[in-house]
């Protein structure tokens, strides 16, 4: 299944390849990878420092794109070794699914 990803204030829009059970519950699939993505105990390379206060606190955000999601998907939430998703340059058909971050 094709999945269309789109971004808030990028104007690229990326497609997704994977399998029709993924693509079937993408959108709770994306809920799951923002409860993942934003939580602090959770060590990834998409936080970035965002600001240090006077008295040297770190405050953090998260900088992502459509490879952290397919990256999510490949190595958190399905990790038994078989990548279930990966990104493709243009669909040969019509997306079945659209997610906006």
């Amino acid at each position: 299944m094709i999945v269309k990803i789109e971004f808030c204030y990028e104007t690229d829009t990326e497609y997704m390849i994977c399998p029709a059970k993924v693509g079937r519950n993408v959108r709770q699939l994306q809920r799951d990878f923002d409860k993942w993505l934003y939580n602090r105990e959770n060590n990834h390379p998409y936080w970035e420092l965002a600001h240090v206060d006077e008295e040297g606190n770190e405050f953090y955000g998260v900088c992502f794109n459509a490879d952290a999601f397919v990256y999510w998907l490949n190595n958190v939430r399905f990790y038994k070794g078989k990548q279930v998703a990966r990104l493709i340059d243009s669909p040969n058909k019509r997306p079945k699914k659209t997610i906006r971050f």
